[in-house]
């Protein structure tokens, strides 16, 4: 009995997951063709704050996370759990900043030229694909944790926490990079 409802847990965690790895990338999509909203001067320069904000944000997911992996290398299940749930509510935040300001505000251009633009590419792509790849990897990682599903837990957490690490640090790099181009 207890694996045909561990089943109908797993199936009903799935479509969670999928449908909020589904619903991000379209309201995202969706908010980037709407007209964005018409704002005072001064609404506009508290918004071009955003990006510093989610910079700040990714930096510290990315510390956060540094802590829970030296947590659950010591054993310290409980600290490991706190950790990776306050980064779990982080990459939230950041994602609620990074929409509101994109809604709000007109697209940043890179604005040097030569190798550090072809740098610049490089990581913003590789940071966009991978933090739409990482999305169902970090809820079905943490889902796994929280339901102390050990194992698939760890399976997963190898391939999850890697990349979870090289987005939040790329979003740093990236803001890094574009925060001179900003008007």
């Amino acid at each position: 009995m207890k694996t045909s409802s561990m089943n109908i847990s797993d199936s009903k965690l799935k479509t969670i997951v999928w449908g909020v790895t589904i619903l991000i990338p379209v309201v995202v999509t969706i908010l980037a063709y709407l007209p964005g909203l018409e704002l005072s001067p001064e609404a506009k320069e508290t918004m071009y704050q955003l990006p510093k904000l989610n910079a700040l944000i990714n930096g510290t997911a990315f510390v956060t996370l540094i802590g829970a992996w030296f947590a659950i290398k010591n054993k310290n299940v409980a600290l490991h759990k706190r950790l990776t749930s306050i980064a779990v509510i982080l990459s939230v935040l950041f994602l609620l900043s990074y929409i509101a300001f994109h809604f709000t505000t007109e697209p940043t251009h890179y604005c040097r030229d030569g190798a550090m633009k072809y740098l610049y590419f490089f990581v913003l792509i590789t940071h966009i694909l991978l933090s739409a790849i990482i999305v169902p990897l970090v809820l079905f990682t943490y889902a796994r944790g929280y339901m102390m599903q050990v194992e698939q837990h760890r399976k997963l957490a190898k391939i999850t926490w890697p990349l979870w690490l090289y987005v939040t640090a790329t979003g740093v790099i990236v803001y890094l990079m574009i925060s001179p181009c900003y008007v």
